[in-house]
């Protein structure tokens, strides 16, 4: 994960699965596990992303997040989940301009 105002960075494990993939979409759910940021141990990130074909060389990307606390949360479980979010969501971003790239490379 890179660095932030509140963690430096640190390395981060995902587990990915398809869910879903055929011509109309392609679905996967991940989990991420955190170890070296604080509380990492406590916590687990679920994120789902689906990539709709919409035709006419349009797809759509719905994206989810949530945080899992295994063992119910710490103190700081709204900032985790907080912190999660905007990670997550910086993620989202970024595929959603691989994916854009990606079609104007190969149209």
């Amino acid at each position: 994960m890179p660095k932030s105002a509140f963690v430096k960075a640190n390395m981060c494990y995902d587990k990915r699965s398809i869910i879903e993939y055929n011509d109309h979409c392609f679905t996967y759910h991940a989990v991420t596990r955190s170890p070296e940021v604080p509380y990492g141990n406590t916590f687990l990130v679920h994120t789902q992303v689906v990539i709709t074909n919409r035709g006419n060389n349009k797809c759509g990307i719905v994206c989810s997040v949530e945080v899992e606390f295994p063992n119910g949360p710490p103190m700081i479980g709204r900032q985790i989940k907080s912190g999660a979010r905007a990670g997550t969501a910086e993620s989202f971003v970024l595929l959603g301009e691989t994916v854009c790239r990606y079609a104007d490379e190969y149209p």
